[in-house]
């Protein structure tokens, strides 16, 4: 009898629960679609505003491409080296580091794409691919504010990626240890640049207005995209 009680608290203990996993599935999925509406209206807003902007204050389109070429010169070509070279890809990681010489030398401080000039290309790649080319599962999806949907690998690498690079910039004014006012702004600047990282990373990312569609879509694009860098 004895034996059969052990026998039956070990069947309990070990047998899945799918009520708990339901609660935990349906918080995830209201969590995800409040995330996603609040998104959508910050776009909007964002959009508001910028359109209330005169025209005259507008940067120049060639000035404009010349900063998101410093970003990319200085944040996302460094990483996507990282990237390449935890896949594998010590060649594509060291030709990617070469574009970011010459346009630091050559194309003042990243300004101008000299290295694209010079006919020295590199595919980019971002962190959550090289992982996924690791072998590193995407792990439960989430709607982040502002960055919007991402798998836990991806959300982390973004996240985490942003954050060094934003700190390491920041270091030097604020010191290693910055007060709790420098620190939410860093984090703040840090979720945008995550989210500017990711577009110049993958401009292709699914949008619209539908949750399940952009969800769906999301995680195929991403998947596609994994399978491409294996077989690359």
């Amino acid at each position: 009898m004895r034996a059969l009680r052990r026998a039956l608290l070990l069947l309990l203990l070990t047998t899945p629960l799918p009520a708990l996993a339901d609660e935990a599935s349906s918080w995830r999925e209201r969590f995800n679609r409040t995330m996603f509406a609040l998104n959508h209206d910050i776009e909007a807003a964002a959009q508001v505003a910028i359109d209330a902007v005169p025209e005259v204050l507008h940067l120049p389109e060639p000035v404009q491409a010349g900063l998101l070429n410093m970003l990319n010169t200085t944040v996302n070509e460094p990483i996507s080296a990282l990237g390449h070279a935890i896949t594998g890809r010590y060649d594509l990681a060291g030709r990617q580091m070469r574009r970011v010489g010459i346009n630091l030398v050559a194309g003042y401080g990243g300004y101008v794409d000299r290295a694209t000039d010079y006919g020295v290309l590199v595919p980019m790649i971002d962190l959550g691919t090289a992982l996924c080319v690791r072998g590193v599962e995407a792990g439960p999806f989430f709607v982040l504010p502002v960055i919007g949907p991402r798998t836990t690998r991806d959300g982390l690498a973004d996240l985490g990626a942003a954050n060094i690079a934003i700190y390491a910039m920041a270091v030097p004014f604020v010191g290693a240890v910055p007060s709790v006012t420098m620190f939410i702004v860093i984090e703040a600047i840090s979720e945008v640049a995550a989210l500017a990282m990711a577009r110049n990373f993958d401009p292709v990312q699914p949008t619209g207005t539908e949750y399940e569609a952009v969800r769906d879509a999301y995680l195929d694009h991403r998947t596609r995209l994994c399978e491409a860098a294996r077989g690359g």
